[in-house]
């Protein structure tokens, strides 16, 4: 019986990867905002050479050269050969779109948490739905280890480095 679905063509073939090539130009515009937001911080008379600004804009730069090189290397086929010293994964596969969907989902969950749940909260729920889409099924062990995770990084930022996050409803225990 002959096989008349097309094969996806191997990385390094020859020909431009849409997906690189998006996620290469993803790269570039996220690297413009931070930029460009990065011109709005505000700068006071206390900050001489290096000041709030820095660390963004190598931030954003980077993110621009990074996502200009992926593109050409995707639209010129040199990007993405197959190498043996890769992990167990099948780049002719095609996407997993449902796990796609819940990572997102529960990158939305963190960013609609944050504020009013508190990092703690959200950070949980972020790690315990990333784990439940990349395959987990224990439930109780996850959200035990993304709690333990972010209740010490939590500390770690709060405590030790004088950061503030935001502790949401955990505000009169933290």
């Amino acid at each position: 019986m002959m096989d008349l679905e097309p094969r996806p063509e191997p990385p390094g073939s020859g020909r431009a990867d849409v997906g690189e090539v998006l996620l290469g130009l993803g790269a570039v515009l996220f690297g413009i905002a931070i930029v460009w937001q990065t011109t709005q911080i505000r700068l006071t008379p206390a900050y001489s050479t290096v000041g709030p600004r820095v660390i963004p804009y190598i931030v954003g730069a980077s993110l621009i050269v990074i996502g200009i090189w992926l593109s050409i290397e995707a639209l010129t086929g040199r990007g993405g050969a197959i190498s043996t010293e890769s992990e167990d994964a099948d780049p002719t596969l095609p996407t997993d779109w449902r796990t796609v969907g819940m990572l997102t989902l529960a990158l939305l969950a963190y960013l609609f948490l944050l504020q009013p749940a508190g990092f703690i909260i959200a950070s949980t729920v972020l790690f315990a739905g990333a784990a439940f889409a990349m395959g987990s099924r224990h439930v109780a062990r996850d959200i035990i280890a993304g709690l333990l995770m972010a209740t010490l990084l939590y500390v770690g930022f709060t405590r030790g480095l004088d950061l503030r996050l935001p502790a949401g409803v955990l505000a009169g225990i933290l």
